[in-house]
């Protein structure tokens, strides 16, 4: 409905969870002026400081070889996100998992959407913080659904745009409220230089 051409996949192993991700990012982020939008639905793991997305032949995380052979460290993400030549690249995890991935307002619609929507950006929005189990009631999807079909106040600045970096800060401040602290969601832009600037 907004505009995206959907595939999705389910239940991957880590062969499919690397391959769907270098399809996604390799080849139909290739295209300048693409715009990608990943969710990442799915069990996640941390330890160490270090997040992991478990595809479904990981085994325990107490058989730790064989875990780091199936496991998918979230450091890949922006050896993924790298590899693109796509304008603008969001990515979801709705999961738990380590928030490694980061780094831990505009005044007139037009003119600010426009540049930040013409500068490099590769973002991110997860369900939870480091250690964090997340519930798996439906709530941060049914929260991010009502956000960018404009039944909430996610549009900070009511310019008629949700930009990524409104849409974390109304996630993370709504969930946060729900679980009464328990569940903090995590949202953040990938830590380069070159690569940091626009929104989504």
């Amino acid at each position: 409905a907004k505009g995206f051409d959907v595939t999705l996949k389910t239940n991957l192993n880590s062969k499919e969870l690397n391959q769907a991700f270098e399809e996604f990012f390799y080849e139909s982020g290739q295209d300048p002026e693409a715009r990608l939008f990943l969710w990442y639905a799915g069990h996640g793991y941390s330890e160490r400081g270090e997040g992991f997305l478990v595809p479904v032949d990981a085994p325990d995380p107490g058989e730790r070889g064989d875990f780091l052979r199936t496991a998918m460290s979230l450091r890949r993400m922006g050896e993924y996100m790298r590899g693109s030549d796509a304008r603008h690249i969001l990515s979801v995890f709705d999961s738990c998992f380590a928030g490694t991935i980061f780094n831990v307002g505009r005044s007139k619609a037009p003119p600010a959407i426009t540049h930040a929507t013409t500068r490099l950006v590769r973002q991110f929005l997860t369900s939870g913080e480091a250690g964090q189990e997340v519930s798996d009631d439906g709530l941060f999807r049914k929260l991010f659904m009502r956000a960018i079909n404009g039944d909430t106040d996610a549009d900070a600045n009511h310019d008629g745009y949700v930009a990524a970096s409104e849409l974390g800060l109304f996630i993370t401040n709504e969930i946060t409220n729900y679980s009464n602290g328990a569940q903090t969601p995590r949202n953040g832009k990938l830590n380069d230089p070159e690569l940091n600037q626009g929104d989504f």
